[in-house]
């Protein structure tokens, strides 16, 4: 199949987004169906591979799902691409959300927290990680859902590493991932560090800023800061005891042993304090 023949299964065909080796386009199916079509110039990416396996795997109701993936010869470059035809989801990014300036109150930020929690207890059961939660990951659909993207840096803790050991730093996003993963300690990798970079995402939510990232800031410095910076806790109104507060506090904790030990156990913790917490639409 042809990219040419493979664009003529849809209409209203739309681009939204480029970057790197991927296209992103919004269209209709033959059903009259939104679909996002990706289309990606590196048929072997061992990462985008690797995405597909596990989306496609675990399923999630709150990951867009993969309806179908394939090759397409690009006759402009004379080679294949890899396609990949996914659910569209009708909504904007986190970052989007928070670039319009605007704040999480208590109840957004617990609902926020419970999705990622209740995700990331799946990634757990299957030995995933993300490894990339951040406000450019998560889409707030226009009816409310929230929804999980991107597993680009995803790591399959039962499955070779795509990442050299040697490596002085494994891939990370700046100001969310915690030490043992931008260090490249991939013997303390675990979900953990999924859990960090939760904690910073509602923190960030909360207070409009990521609170290790400064305008004009180094790599070094956002390092830096990760490791060494402790936060104020949150204070936000409805948490009267300051039981959120300390929730958040204990997801970013620098030492992972003070961090909740499993995905389960920090819903656990949200779960038991619900009933102190007053929430306002």
């Amino acid at each position: 199949m042809t990219i040419k023949e493979l664009q003529s299964r849809f209409h209203k065909i739309e681009k939204i987004k480029k970057g790197g080796q991927k296209i992103v386009y919004k269209a209709l199916d033959c059903n009259d169906n939104t679909v996002a079509l990706k289309i990606i110039s590196d048929e072997s990416d061992p990462r985008v591979l690797q995405e597909i396996e596990i989306v496609q795997k675990l399923s999630i109701d709150n990951v867009p799902k993969i309806l179908e993936t394939g090759l397409a010869f690009d006759e402009s470059i004379n080679e294949n691409v890899l396609y990949i035809i996914e659910e569209y989801i009708d909504g904007i990014s986190l970052r989007d959300w928070l670039n319009l300036n605007n704040t999480a109150n208590l109840s957004f930020a617990y609902t926020l927290l419970y999705t990622l929690v209740s995700i990331e207890i799946i990634l757990e059961e299957n030995k995933i990680l993300h490894r990339d939660i951040n406000p450019n990951n998560i889409i707030l659909e226009s009816s409310g859902k929230i929804y999980l993207i991107d597993f680009g840096l995803a790591k399959n803790l039962s499955g070779a590493s795509l990442t050299q050991t040697a490596a002085l730093h494994g891939p990370f996003t700046p100001g969310y991932a915690p030490h043992e993963q931008f260090a490249n300690l991939k013997l303390q990798q675990d979900v953990r560090t999924d859990l960090f970079q939760i904690g910073v995402t509602i923190y960030e939510c909360c207070t409009g800023k990521n609170p290790f990232i400064i305008p004009n800031d180094t790599l070094m410095d956002i390092m830096n800061k990760t490791m060494t910076l402790v936060l104020p806790p949150l204070n936000l109104e409805g948490d009267t005891k300051g039981a959120f507060a300390q929730l958040i506090g204990m997801l970013v904790a620098k030492n992972q042993s003070q961090r909740p030990d499993t995905a389960s156990d920090a819903m656990r913790y949200l779960k038991a304090i619900t009933p102190m917490l007053i929430m306002k639409e």
